[in-house]
């Protein structure tokens, strides 16, 4: 899963975010960049709107979502 987060700072509005993951960003009232659904759009095209921002204001970071415990040989060696 990715965790997305906006840096409101250096947010310039430019709408990029939004016409690469419309189903990932909005822009809000003051024409900001804002996450409406993390897992609006496929992967790829997030890393696209993230890439695609003028100021640099998103960051993606893969978060593990795997139980501990899953049965992996790490856990069975334990």
């Amino acid at each position: 899963m990715l965790r997305i987060e906006i840096d409101r700072d250096r947010c310039v509005g430019s709408g990029n975010c939004v016409f690469w993951a419309p189903g990932t960003f909005d822009l809000d009232d003051d024409g900001q960049s804002v996450v409406v659904d993390p897992t609006g759009d496929p992967d790829d095209r997030i890393r696209v709107a993230v890439e695609g921002c003028p100021s640099k204001a998103i960051s993606v970071v893969f978060v593990d979502t795997t139980p501990p415990g899953d049965g992996s040989s790490s856990d069975r060696d334990r």
